[in-house]
């Protein structure tokens, strides 16, 4: 969920990074307030990486979610999380089909960028609609996700960066 964008828009590259990396990666590399990023989903994940044996961003290979964190320390069985795992991806998909049942919005989008477009949208929507009342159902049920998540797969110290914005 960390290369698919439901976790994350980008990904932080280390300094230096940018010009040695995977083709699909360089091209998706943006500069932003004198960071490297690039934008994810990342282009050579396919439903797992494909380029997991040659060279890639440190962050590739480095990045380990909360639940990766409670499986070594214990505090979670393999069996456990991938099961979390199962009911976090199948959510996802539910929320996906959900907002292009109500959209017809099929540019590829990801969880992430579904998440911060809804705002908009029911902005956008005739007030007391149909589409709106769905809309605001369908945020409501991204915000539990998001909140799911939070708990399974971002840091404590994500969580903390997000809360204190």
């Amino acid at each position: 969920m960390c290369c698919d964008g439901t976790l994350y828009l980008h990904a932080v590259l280390d300094p230096g990074e940018r010009g040695n990396l995977p083709e699909k990666i360089e091209e998706r590399s943006y500069t932003l307030a004198g960071k490297d990023y690039f934008l994810l989903p990342c282009l050579y994940f396919e439903g797992k990486c494909t380029i997991y044996d040659l060279q890639r961003a440190k962050v590739c290979g480095s990045y380990r979610c909360q639940l990766l964190k409670d499986i070594a320390e214990g505090n979670v069985s393999q069996t456990e999380a991938l099961d979390i795992v199962a009911e976090a991806a199948a959510t996802r998909t539910k929320l996906l089909k959900e907002y292009l049942r109500i959209t017809g919005d099929d540019d590829g989008i990801t969880f992430k960028k579904l998440h911060s477009r809804l705002g908009k949208l029911i902005q956008d929507t005739v007030p007391g609609g149909e589409t709106e009342n769905e809309m605001e159902l369908l945020r409501a049920r991204c915000n539990i996700f998001e909140a799911l998540l939070i708990k399974h797969f971002r840091s404590a110290d994500d969580f903390e960066k997000l809360v204190m914005k």
